[in-house]
């Protein structure tokens, strides 16, 4: 279908701009100023009159946990209904994960090709992290065999060595040549191992098992001891490393100590380790807001801001891991809980409100949510762009319309919100994912399948 979107104060080239924009065949055809658009160009289009709106390139949710199968149990979100969250915030795009914990025996190819299944009925366009949780002499033929088929980055953690995550010290060395030689993106999730086993040893014995004890055994420090040694190796191997959900001021202070140095380290947050502290580990509901690693404090909070503001954290994603009430009562306490909340939805809308008043313009918001991660992970410009002859993943926001972020409101199967004390005022009105009106003024009107996987290319940190 063709589309004209007019009128719009369109985010494009790092510039707010009064453009309007064609859209033909899935395909954005031609940004201009109205003057330039002849009546035949835009006889038969559906017009868009984005007066008073922002128009953005759809937003990217880099990390996402849709039909995740883990301890026993199944989140609450899977690819339909995650995908179909994310659309309603303003996300055209997210990166999921091929997880490999329990599929040593199986090809990376085979289970790439089980999560495009998984992934059938998503409504966005997405594509996958690879999870290596076990390096072996075929480790490099595999990847080499997934980087072919659009696979650009990995996921490693330092941590959880009992479930079975955690890669050794040797092996971790070995791993990162081979990700150099191949050019493929490490990105980790950096807590220390050590300091986090001793923790929990303590706390056991001392009785300490409540959830608010959480940021007390995943601390701060192991954060930052992590993130000290991803930047070593990093530096050793000459290798871009990038840290997935960044929780805290000492791991911050450590990542742009080595970035000052010139070690290409980099990062990303999520929106709860900007708006939310240990204090709601504390309440009645606190398993709700339960995710590894921990909520800290209101420091941590401002400090990450700055980190934004700043540019030494690039991306913002939401680690969107949603378990419905019943599933999160299931634990007892700080070891057993199931971790994670919903939130692709309200990337974009907690962002936006809450960036515009913690130093983020509205260029820098569309570059954390959009325009960098495309970059970061070999989707630019096809993702993140508005240039002519992309993909027409499109966003329409209203800055003046004022949203409580209540579950009522949103679309996650999860059936809560954990920013239901927040009412935003910004938040998007229609979602266009690749030429397909999916949000039209608040309504769903998409179509499960409409998503399509998108090969990635190499990243630009390289």
């Amino acid at each position: 279908m063709s589309i004209y979107i007019k009128n719009g104060k369109v985010i494009k080239d790092n510039q707010e701009k009064e453009l309007n924009i064609l859209v033909e065949d899935e395909i954005i055809k031609k940004v201009a100023k109205e003057s330039e658009f002849s009546k035949e160009e835009i006889s038969d289009s559906e017009v868009i009159d984005a007066n008073g709106c922002y128009v953005f390139p759809g937003m990217i949710d880099a990390h996402t946990h849709y039909l995740l199968r883990s301890r026993d149990s199944v989140t609450a979100d899977d690819f339909y209904t995650g995908s179909l969250s994310a659309a309603f915030g303003g996300v055209t795009t997210f990166i999921d994960y091929i997880d490999d914990e329990h599929k040593q025996d199986k090809d990376y190819i085979e289970s790439l090709e089980d999560r495009k299944q998984d992934a059938r009925d998503a409504v966005i366009d997405y594509t996958f992290h690879q999870t290596i949780t076990n390096f072996d002499q075929d480790t490099s033929m595999k990847l080499r065999k997934v980087k072919d088929e659009g696979i650009s980055s990995i996921k490693i953690f330092t941590t959880y060595r009992p479930e079975g995550y955690l890669i050794d010290e040797d092996n971790l060395y070995e791993l990162f040549r081979l990700l150099k030689q191949l050019k493929m993106l490490p990105t980790v999730h950096a807590e220390d191992n050590e300091i986090i086993e001793k923790n929990q040893k303590k706390f056991i014995q001392e009785g300490k098992k409540d959830i608010s004890y959480h940021p007390d055994i995943r601390t701060d420090l192991a954060e930052a001891e992590a993130v000290e040694n991803i930047a070593e190796l990093s530096e050793m191997i000459n290798i871009p490393a990038y840290i997935v959900h960044l929780s805290s001021k000492k791991g911050l202070d450590v990542l742009k100590e080595k970035r000052n140095k010139g070690i290409n380290i980099h990062a990303e947050t999520a929106p709860h380790y900007l708006l939310l502290d240990r204090t709601y580990l504390e309440r009645e509901d606190g398993y709700l807001y339960f995710m590894t690693p921990p909520l800290r404090t209101k420091e941590d909070n401002e400090s990450l801001w700055e980190g934004l503001a700043d540019n030494d954290i690039e991306v913002v994603a939401t680690d969107h891991c949603a378990f419905k009430k019943k599933q999160k009562q299931k634990g007892n306490n700080a070891f057993d809980v199931l971790p994670g909340i919903p939130g692709s939805e309200t990337l974009l809308p907690l962002t936006y409100n809450f960036g515009t008043k913690k130093g983020l313009n509205v260029v820098d918001i569309v570059n954390k949510l959009s325009k960098n991660p495309a970059k970061i992970y070999g989707l630019y410009p096809q993702k993140g762009s508005l240039k002519e002859n992309t993909d027409a993943d499109i966003v329409i926001f209203d800055p003046e319309k004022v949203r409580e972020l209540n579950s009522i409101y949103l679309h996650s199967s999860a059936e809560y919100s954990p920013y239901k004390h927040i009412e935003v005022k910004g938040y998007p009105i229609n979602t266009i994912s690749r030429g397909n009106i999916i949000i039209n003024n608040g309504s769903y009107r998409g179509f499960r399948g409409n998503g399509k996987y998108i090969k990635a290319n190499e990243s630009s940190l390289f």
